[in-house]
Parts: C-alpha cells; sequence; structure tokens
C-alpha cells in the first residue's frame, strides 16, 4: 500500500466512531440573512407566521399560547456579518400598552423596556472591560473595607452559618459560583412581603397560618436595613450590612447557584475598583462606544418616556428606585439598541478577540446535561436532526412587569432578543414560548444557510498545476437534512493514487468530513480539519462511560494525531480569493497548493 494511503487510513479508521464533533461549527458562519435567496430570512418569515397565528388563533390548547396576545413584545434578530439583518424583527402591542396611561401605545424597534435580569450581562460585560484580570481574582474582603470588618469580628468563619467572604471573588460572583445568598428579602422574602402589605393596609395571608413562627422583632435577619419595612431604597452601606451575615447557600467554587445579590456585590465591586459609579461605568465603557443611545442603567430621562412600555398603572411600574440592584436588573434598552449590543460582542469591538472567545466558554456545568454556565451565560446545547450540537449562549430576565431574553450564537456570529411586558401571569412563559419559536426555526435555517454559503465558497475540484504530478482534490457539499454536517472530501487523488478508494475497500469508511477551525481575516485564509461521521449519542451503550465508541473517539481527542513532517495529515487550508470563493487548497502535510478547476 502506498505510503501516503497508509498514513491517511490509520488517520481514518482513528476518527470514524466518534460521538461528538468539535465544539464549534460546522461551517463558516453564514453571511446572507436577508436577501430572498437567504434560507434565515425565509425562517424568519416562518416565525412571523408562526407568532401571528398564535395571536390570532384562541383555540389553542395550550393556555401559554393563548395569552401571547395579552403582553406586549419585541423580538429581533441580529448578525455580524449582515447588518440588515437587525430589520428581522417582530412586534405586538397588547391592548393594555395600547391604552395605557403613561408611554407607548404601539411598540417597534426604539420602544424601551426594562432589562431585568439582562442587566446583569451588561455588568459582566462592563467588568471585562474595566477590571484587569488581577481584580477578578481578589478577595472580596480586599475591595469592599466592610466585609473585611465583619471577617474579623467572626474570625471562626463558620462555613454552615457565615459566607467566606475573603474567598469570594468578583470572578465567582460573574460565574454565579460564589455562593453568596440568591435574592435580598426585599423581594422574594415571605415575612418582608407580608410586612410590608400590612403597611400599606393591603388584605396578605399571615405567615403564621402557613406554619412559621410569629414575628420576631429581635431577629437580626427579619429586619435587616434593606427590608421593605425599613426602606424602599436599598443604597451600598444598608445593603453590605443586610448581607454579611447571611448564611451562604455553598461555599465558593462549589455549585453554580442563581443570585442577585451576587450581582449587587460585581457592581459594588467594580464601583470600588474603578473609583466611579456604576452609571458612569455603563455609560463610558458600553453605552457610549457601542452607540447604545436608547440605553441607561438610571431611569431614562423625561424627554424619552414616551418611548417607555408601561402595561398598566403608574409611572412608578416603570421609573424604578436607583440603588444597589441597579447591576443586578436595573437597567431599560430596546430592541435595535440591544442588536447593536449582540453585535459589538460578537465582533469583539470592545474587547480583544482571546478575550470574547474566553468569555463565551463554559465555568460550570449544572445538574443538567444540557445546560451549563458561563460567566452570567446560561448555556443551552441544541442538538440538531444529525446530532450536530450547537451551544447557545443565552441570558434571561424577569422581574417586575418585564421578561426578556438575549440570546447569542457564536457558532453563526448571530443572536436575537426577546423583550415582553406585561401584567399576565404567563408573561414569563409567553417570553419562553417566542424563544423557543425563534430558536427552533431559526438555529436549523442558519445551518443550513451556512451550509449553502459553504458549497458556493468551497465546493470543487482543486488540481495541481505542476507538470508531471497527478494530484487532486475534490469538495463536495452533502445537502442530505440529516446527514452529519459538514463539507465533503468526495476524492482525494494523491501523485496517483486514489487514496479515498483504498480507504473504502480497506475499512468502508464514509468520505471525510471538513470542518473549520481558524480564519485569517486579513490573508483571507480558512484552516480546516478532516474527521469522520457523527454516530448518534445513542452509540454509548448505558454504563459505558470510559469503554465504547465515546471515550478515546471524539474529535477532540483525534485532532493533528497523526502528522507528516510536523504537519497534520488532516489540515487542509484554503485560500479565499477577492469575490469570497475558494481559490487553492493546501493539504498541509503533502506539501503542495492544488488550484480550484474554473
Amino acid at each position: 500500500m502506498h505510503f501516503s494511503l497508509q498514513l491517511l487510513l490509520t488517520l481514518l479508521i482513528s476518527v470514524t466512531s466518534v460521538v461528538a464533533d468539535f465544539s464549534g461549527p460546522s461551517y463558516p458562519p453564514p453571511t446572507d440573512l436577508t436577501s430572498n435567496h437567504s434560507l434565515v430570512a425565509a425562517g424568519w418569515h416562518n416565525v412571523t407566521s408562526t407568532l401571528e397565528t398564535y395571536l390570532k388563533n384562541q383555540t389553542f390548547s395550550s393556555t401559554t399560547a393563548a395569552a401571547l396576545k395579552n403582553v406586549t413584545f419585541s423580538v429581533g434578530l441580529f448578525s455580524l456579518h449582515d447588518p440588515a439583518a437587525v430589520k428581522l424583527q417582530f412586534h405586538h402591542t397588547s391592548p393594555e400598552v395600547a391604552n395605557a396611561a403613561n408611554g407607548t401605545h404601539k411598540v417597534d424597534g426604539d420602544s424601551i423596556y426594562r432589562l431585568a435580569s439582562v442587566s446583569k450581562l451588561f455588568t459582566v460585560f462592563a467588568g471585562l472591560l474595566e477590571l484587569k484580570d488581577a481584580d477578578w481574582n481578589r478577595p472580596f474582603t480586599d475591595i469592599v473595607p466592610d466585609f473585611a470588618d465583619f471577617a474579623r469580628k467572626h474570625p471562626d468563619n463558620d462555613p454552615v452559618h457565615i459566607v467566606q467572604w475573603d474567598k469570594v471573588t468578583p470572578s465567582a460572583l460573574a460565574a454565579q459560583i460564589a455562593g453568596v445568598p440568591r435574592d435580598p428579602e426585599s423581594g422574594s422574602d415571605i415575612l418582608a412581603s407580608y410586612l410590608a402589605a400590612q403597611a400599606l393596609g393591603e388584605v396578605s395571608l399571615d405567615p403564621t397560618a402557613q406554619g412559621f413562627p410569629p414575628v420576631n422583632k429581635s431577629d437580626p435577619f427579619e429586619f435587616t436595613p434593606c427590608s421593605t419595612v425599613n426602606t424602599s431604597i436599598c443604597t451600598a452601606d444598608l445593603f453590605v450590612e443586610s448581607v454579611d451575615s447571611r448564611p451562604p447557600t455553598f461555599q465558593p467554587w462549589t455549585s453554580p447557584a442563581y443570585s442577585d445579590i451576587g450581582f449587587a456585590l460585581l457592581g459594588l465591586a467594580i464601583s470600588n475598583i474603578t473609583g466611579k459609579s456604576i452609571d458612569q461605568v455603563y455609560r463610558g465603557s458600553i453605552f457610549d462606544p457601542l452607540g447604545l443611545s436608547s440605553s441607561n442603567s438610571s431611569n431614562p430621562p423625561e424627554s424619552e418616556w414616551h418611548r417607555a412600555v408601561i402595561p398598566a398603572g403608574p409611572l412608578d411600574n416603570f421609573i424604578y428606585p436607583e440603588d444597589v440592584f441597579v447591576s443586578s436588573g436595573g437597567l431599560s434598552s430596546t430592541t435595535n439598541d440591544l442588536a447593536r449590543f449582540g453585535v459589538g460582542i460578537l465582533n469583539s469591538t470592545l474587547l480583544p478577540p482571546d478575550q470574547t472567545r474566553k468569555w463565551m466558554k463554559p465555568v460550570a456545568f449544572t445538574g443538567r446535561l444540557d445546560y451549563a454556565v458561563g460567566r452570567l451565560w446560561e448555556i443551552m446545547r441544541y442538538v440538531h436532526p444529525s446530532g450536530h450540537i450547537t451551544d447557545i449562549y443565552p441570558k434571561s430576565g424577569n422581574s417586575g412587569l418585564y421578561s426578556t431574553w438575549m440570546v447569542l450564537l457564536p457558532d453563526y456570529n448571530a443572536g436575537f432578543d426577546v423583550l415582553v411586558a406585561g401584567t399576565s401571569t404567563s408573561r414569563y412563559q409567553a417570553t419562553q414560548l417566542i424563544a423557543d419559536v425563534v430558536t427552533n426555526t431559526i438555529l436549523p435555517a442558519l445551518q443550513a444557510q451556512a451550509g449553502v454559503e459553504a458549497g458556493r465558497k468551497f465546493a470543487g475540484t482543486y488540481t495541481s498545476t505542476t507538470p508531471g504530478i497527478n494530484s487532486s482534490l475534490t469538495v463536495i457539499y452533502n445537502q442530505t437534512a440529516i446527514a452529519a454536517p459538514g463539507l465533503v472530501v468526495s476524492s482525494w487523488i494523491s501523485n496517483g493514487t486514489d487514496m479515498l478508494s483504498g480507504l473504502r475497500t480497506a475499512v468502508g469508511a464514509t468520505p471525510g468530513r471538513l470542518l473549520p477551525t481558524v480564519a485569517n481575516l486579513e490573508t483571507g485564509q480558512q484552516a480546516f480539519r478532516l474527521v469522520g461521521s457523527v454516530d448518534a449519542p445513542s452509540a454509548r451503550l448505558p454504563g459505558q462511560l470510559f469503554s465504547g465508541p465515546g471515550y478515546l473517539g471524539a474529535d477532540w481527542i483525534g485532532v493533528d494525531d497523526l502528522t507528516y513532517g510536523g504537519l497534520a495529515v488532516g489540515l487542509l487550508v484554503f485560500d479565499i480569493g477577492s469575490d469570497g470563493t475558494a481559490t487553492a487548497a493546501s493539504p498541509a502535510a503533502f506539501r503542495t497548493t492544488l488550484r480550484r478547476a474554473a
């Protein structure tokens, strides 16, 4: 057997039984999301048709779908490579907003919604822009003196009853793995809510009737400075006093645990380290550089209140007290501004590209196989019919009369946002429904459009121009819906040897797939790695965590495993011409450049 064929045979045998591709895209990101020929544009038409059907048809068995017409919402797509994608929006104005006493009566891309916990995304991004690497790992006792004082007063540092503040860092807070308490007691505490209702003369069920003990005014946890009964504005000083002695949920770096308090603390840390108010940080580091003219971390100016989405009641439903929880849930923005924000992240407009890539990665697993947590990201795993996985980077929010989703899709350099307002008890469920409609329609469309564009860009036959050398490579695009995604090498002749024919005869393997790994935007080159086909995850039998096809057969284990003269046998580098299509392919280990046939 020809020596090069032996090398290729060994390589592809090692990757034909895999249960997962590399973590990343199957094709380079699509650039056309809006033309009449774009599959994404067609997908968006299906999204709007589905939403319109939900709004018009009130016979659904699903109460969530039926309730959609009773909330006001805006949903929009955005893309790094197709600026026109920002026009792919859908807006619905509910009767309560259309007839509201305050704010807008018809929503569009410039209508101002409260972001709820999507505010946390801005807080982490501001920290990435403003803090040094060392700052992220500083103990909180070094950042906020009051916590150092508390630690000195509790030298035993009982981990069951007292947060270990000297182990809590901004990085742990951003990743929601610091183990700090979840919410301010003024927001979700049963006793605080009961006492607040009493103070307002409202009827509320006495907690003792629910099995709780009577009020004990000497209990420091019942009447903290930031409890509803004591104050409506929780300043930084009062907040620290209210939170420093509360028990932890976990020890730091143990398990992800959602915490509004954690992001109030993170905002406080950013302010203390930078010497600027958190409002100054948002404005100077994010809003102004990205042109987010309709975004605010304090209440919008009165001149803009006519664009505010206020479902019902007084302005108090939109004009929030400006306290320490701004960094956790106090920002407001629009569909158009969130699109600029998302593109700014994907484009690394403000962060260096390597820092953006580092940010867009998991930090810890949750108890679900398809759900991880990053530095605030609530990372979900979408499984395509082929078995390929796309990691989705969302951040959700739900507070007051507002629910939100901000979703980034790094594999496609695209994303979408959902902004919802309403008094309906099904508001958050309606937000989830909208996000599902977009995800289940647009992700397959993005994948398909990326494949079509990759086919136009790279598919073809590449041949040697050196006299006397019979070498060629043919790349095709497999359009079968359930096929493993990726361009396919259907023919490979190396100096007269039909390498793929020999491979099929020997082991009956499928043609090798090409997956994109590194792009050089300056030189116009795109590197691919040759891999095998994807087996379904069910190929791993129960109990086979370490044995079976899934452990050593995964692509990340075998990448560049086999080399010739120091260059990977599976590495192909394509040159891209000025028209955006490939002009040449270079199988790196074979030290040759093959030119694309006209």
